[in-house]
């Protein structure tokens, strides 16, 4: 303890020196009209080659500047660019924050055409940002929803048309970390995928590292999606409300002292309100509430809490049928500057997960899971010269995991386990030349429920310029995992449990290897064009093992549960991206390859979709009418096709189970996917108070995409013409018979909202 103090102050003595080569300039960019900072704002000194783009805060700093008189130009997508005289004495630290002015939607064509400095200093392999206009551009059912936007980007899929559950190049869903102001969010999504738990009106911005991503994030295998709480209208007060056929939300705001705001945002669904009596009853809802609060205690300290809790809750008396999802989330945030050049942050969070799931009673099947996450974080930023920038850290969680299965009032499987987790890590971005960027990075994991409890986590990333418009980047990295929700191949569970590695398992690891092209067509176009490789070892799978008879599983360690699987996944990704104007949107391409390794043999994955196509497009038709449009094409979907059945006579029972006989796991494949969903919005002003009314259809061409084959078995003395053939209990009609299911249907929603 005492070493770390000491490298601490180090590191803070040494920042606060005064560069022996020049002055600093530095600050925080800010919204003008709600005080809010603006995270990848460019900032350059024109005539130079001195620049930089503003951090997650808004902040940045320029190092090592001569004295002398320059024109400072910052500028940010959506806001009028911002030009200031800076005269600047040997050895002068300058700091000022700087608002910029947000540009009417006619005025975004006319943007500054400097260097985007955001693209030029960070490596970009594999990363995309989304901010608030962009994710509610994307025609959604009920109301906009993050992750059905993140869908319609290359390389990221869905599990089915019903869930919202991300899968990013070939990995499983509980592969990606999702966290919400730095705190892991376990479930981030509700009952039947149609929401995400964010609601996006308290959303600032949303960035996926679809992979390669360094060393400051670690604990899963394929991606992480890093939501951003917007932090409040710290200069007035303001509020928004929405309704729609599915669902009601609304969000307020404002200024919290003088020196900070509050934000609070809540949802809640009406399925159990609307139709209750009818024969569309469904006795089913969810709530969200999301909130952040900041208050900065000098310029250099703020502190700020945030939080989210959200439920899902179902009772279905009639068929004694009971569930019950919740998330809970709290983060208390503290970010010092020590210096002009010497940023930290602090996190002290909480997060819980709980499920609760019963059928039949208490006699009857129930299920009680839950993962308790108690994690303490500090982030270091030193911006040692304009040549060289280093961030390190330590993560700690404190966590403790509970599944329990019953049946008839007996324990089918029962584990708990409360294990360690921690990290230390180090990165380093360092400019060799002016051209040649490298970012190499490494993570050290410690985890107390494994024999083997250090784990070594290189990381890499290499960006060359070819020009000022054209760049190359390259990652590769190996990352572990050691918790993980069980696989199911044949049988997926409608709700994940999460469950910790222990010594009787390894845990997860991948190897990734990503490589990139991007081009930039002034300040609106870009095209992106990346190629990858990863592997992935020591996936939990699930296998029934058990005959007919069997009550209990063995709960002494997972591997009475599981067996582990391999896999790898490969592909190539094309985006064309057109970010302001009349006309924006994108089209991207993916191609894609995701095979697993499992008792011997090798098959394609459920997440396989050999080629995948989208096309999303907002267009402004005046300035009270916008259209949008997102057309998905997709390969169809492994499957394991039924090649017959055999019968199956229990002592004591007369009647005979039919069991399928499958043939070889995912060898079929369901017909081409695809979907039309459009929309259009209405602006207007009513008393003053503007508002939106807007129209949306989901599948407007009423495709009828398969959802799945099921297989229905009939009864020979039910009196019931069970097989459709207009004979009553026939021989034949207890055999199976094979029924499709298909997806979405055509759904057409309205709703309106007001912001006052």
């Amino acid at each position: 303890m005492k070493k770390a103090l000491f490298f601490v102050l180090l590191i803070s003595s040494l920042a606060s020196q005064e560069s022996p080569n020049g002055s600093t300039i530095s600050g925080y960019v800010l919204d003008s009209e709600s005080g809010e900072g603006l995270p990848g704002a460019n900032v350059i000194l024109s005539g130079t080659l001195m620049g930089t783009a503003t951090n997650f805060d808004g902040y940045f700093v320029i190092t090592e500047v001569p004295s002398g008189s320059y024109e400072l130009k910052i500028s940010f997508m959506g806001f009028e660019p911002l030009i200031q005289t800076v005269n600047l004495r040997s050895g002068e630290r300058f700091r000022q924050n700087f608002e910029l002015t947000p540009q009417t939607v006619e005025l975004q064509e006319v943007v500054v055409t400097e260097e985007r400095m955001e693209r030029k200093v960070n490596i970009q392999a594999s990363r995309v940002k989304l901010n608030l206009r962009q994710m509610k551009g994307v025609p959604q059912i009920g109301e906009a929803d993050l992750f059905r936007a993140l869908h319609a980007l290359p390389g990221v899929l869905t599990e089915t048309e019903f869930s919202t559950g991300l899968i990013i190049r070939g990995g499983n869903s509980d592969q990606n970390l999702i966290l919400l102001d730095g705190i892991t969010v376990y479930n981030p999504s509700h009952l039947g995928g149609f929401f995400s738990n964010f609601i996006l009106d308290a959303v600032k911005e949303a960035d996926l590292l679809k992979g390669g991503f360094n060393a400051e994030y670690g604990g899963r295998l394929s991606a992480v999606l890093n939501v951003r709480s917007r932090e409040g209208n710290r200069k007035k007060f303001e509020g928004k409300a929405s309704v729609s056929l599915i669902s009601a939300q609304a969000t307020l705001e404002g200024p919290a002292g003088e020196k900070g705001a509050w934000l609070v945002s809540g949802r809640r669904t009406y399925f159990d309100k609307v139709f209750q009596g009818t024969e569309l009853y469904f006795p089913y809802y969810f709530y969200d509430v999301q909130g952040h609060i900041f208050q900065d205690i000098t310029k250099n300290d703020r502190i700020s809490l945030s939080w989210y809790t959200g439920r899902d809750d179902l009772f279905w008396e009639d068929f004694l049928l009971e569930g019950r999802w919740e998330n809970k989330t709290v983060s208390l945030n503290y970010r010092k500057l020590f210096s002009e050049t010497l940023v930290s942050h602090w996190v002290l969070a909480k997060s819980r997960f709980d499920i609760l799931f019963g059928l039949g009673g208490g006699s009857g099947i129930n299920e009680v899971d839950y993962i308790d996450d108690f994690t303490f974080r500090s982030d270091w930023t030193w911006f040692a010269s304009q040549e060289a920038q280093f961030r390190f850290g330590t993560e700690v969680k404190g966590l403790d995991f509970q599944y329990s299965a019953s049946y008839l009032d007996s324990a089918i499987f029962m584990s708990q386990q409360s294990p360690v987790e921690a990290a230390i890590y180090a990165k380093m971005k360092w400019w060799p030349s002016a051209v040649f960027m490298l970012e190499p990075g490494l993570r050290v994991g410690y985890y107390d429920n494994h024999p083997e409890k250090w784990y070594f986590d290189p990381r890499l990333g290499i960006k060359y310029l070819l020009t000022e418009d054209r760049y190359l980047n390259f990652s590769l990295g190996l990352y572990h995992q050691f918790m993980e929700t069980i696989q199911d191949d044949f049988y997926p569970k409608i709700m994940d449990a999460w469950f910790a590695v222990d010594y009787s398992v390894t845990p997860a690891s991948a190897v990734q290897v990503t490589a990139g092209y991007e081009e930039y067509f002034g300040a609106a176009w870009r095209v992106q064009v990346e190629a990858y490789y990863k592997t992935m070892n020591n996936m939990l799978t699930f296998v029934e093992s058990r005959s007919t008879v069997d009550e209990m599983i063995s709960d002494e360690s997972l591997a009475d549960l599981v067996d582990e699987g391999d896999g790898y996944a490969y592909g190539a990704e094309l985006f064309l991206h057109k970010e302001i104007g009349r006309l924006n949107g994108w089209v991207a391409y993916a191609h894609s390859i995701s095979r697993k390794q499992f008792g011997g043999k090798e098959y394609y994955t459920n997440w396989d979709r050999r080629h995948v196509f989208n096309i999303l497009g907002n267009y402004r038709i005046s300035r009270k009418w916008d259209a949008n449009l997102k057309w998905t094409y997709q390969t169809g979907q492994p499957y394991t096709p039924i090649l017959g059945y055999f019968i199956e006579v229990l002592p004591g029972d007369p009647e005979p189970f039919y069991r399928p006989i499958p043939g070889g796991r995912n060898s079929f494949r369901y017909e081409p996917f695809h979907r039309l969903d459009v929309g259009i919005v209405r602006h207007f002003k009513l008393f003053g108070t503007p508002g939106e009314f807007f129209i949306q259809v989901v599948n407007a061409y009423w495709q009828k995409n398969i959802f799945r084959y099921i297989y229905q078995w009939g009864n020979t003395n039910n009196g019931i013409d069970d097989d459709g053939d207009e004979l009553i209990d026939e021989d034949d009609e207890g055999t199976p018979k094979r029924l499709r299911i298909n997806g979405l249907p055509i759904l057409p929603t309205i709703g309106v909202s007001f912001a006052f």
